[in-house]
């Protein structure tokens, strides 16, 4: 299958509520363009639905997505965003998006940066004690 994204995708797991079917779950990744939310859903291809999407440092997020595909073996929907020409508020709250997602964007030029100086020997990767729980590094 040809990928059809034009823009970039980071792996996400934020917080996601859709209101209409009052159910909840979290983002698997996101670009621009949409976003992948893991999800028990009865929500059906082809609908357009809104929902709130908590982004870490901004705060909760009104968008609208159409649903264009289901996957139930991850048990999640693919959204693509939508913005509603008569609802102004919605291109603000997409605005509001289209910079966190250029924010992750440089975040992660910053720790390709320090991959790369880790690799170079000129950094030793830090690592917090484990009383302070699992921390992963790479």
């Amino acid at each position: 299958m040809r990928e059809r994204r034009k823009g970039s995708r980071y792996s996400a797991n934020f917080r996601v509520y859709f209101p209409e079917f009052n159910i909840s779950g979290h983002t698997f990744n996101i670009s621009l363009d949409g976003c992948y939310v893991v999800v028990d859903s009865s929500m059906s291809a082809g609908f357009i639905t809104d929902l709130l999407v908590e982004l870490p440092v901004v705060g909760v997020i009104a968008l609208k997505g159409y649903v264009q595909h289901l996957d139930q073996a991850k048990s999640g929907v693919g959204l693509e965003f939508v913005q509603v020409r008569f609802e102004p508020d919605q291109t603000e709250y997409y605005s509001i998006y289209s910079r966190f997602l250029k924010g992750i964007s440089q975040l992660e030029e910053v720790r390709e940066n320090y991959l790369d100086l880790v690799k170079q020997d000129r950094l030793k990767p830090c690592v917090l004690p484990s009383k302070f729980g699992k921390v992963e590094t790479t």
